[in-house]
């Protein structure tokens, strides 16, 4: 028997309006925002604390992001230093009639800060 996991996305999104180019498709910058939000929740919860967006390696977009589309944004860890967090994002678009759109994939870095922006060390690595 197949036992397939469900995959829970650390967001999902409408792609509204105000996110979209005069032809109804997602500018980059607002999926760029998505993917820094979703990434730095998950940073965030592993470092115990803030952190800054590092380094964000280059994306391409597969298919375009459509007005009305629900973006699911997937957030795998790959790695756990002693001052960063390396998160590799997946972005899927479900279309309308119910289609699923794998849209892009990028890998972010995160460095835990402290209250002055100063990197500082993961309270609990093992986490």
């Amino acid at each position: 028997m197949d036992h397939h996991v469900q995959r829970v996305p650390a967001l999902r999104v409408r792609a509204l309006p105000k996110s979209t180019n005069a032809y109804g498709r997602v500018q980059a910058g607002w999926l760029l925002e998505q993917i820094d939000l979703a990434g730095s929740l998950e940073a965030e919860r592993l470092s115990r604390g803030p952190v800054a967006t590092v380094a964000v390696n280059a994306f391409q977009f597969n298919a375009p992001i459509l007005l009305g589309d629900v973006v699911n944004l997937y957030v795998d860890r790959l790695r756990v230093g002693q001052k960063s967090v390396t998160l590799k994002i997946e972005v899927e678009s479900e279309r309308m009639e119910g289609e699923c759109v794998r849209i892009t994939e990028v890998i972010v870095t995160f460095v835990a800060i402290d209250a002055e922006g100063r990197s500082r060390f993961l309270e609990d690595k093992n986490q």
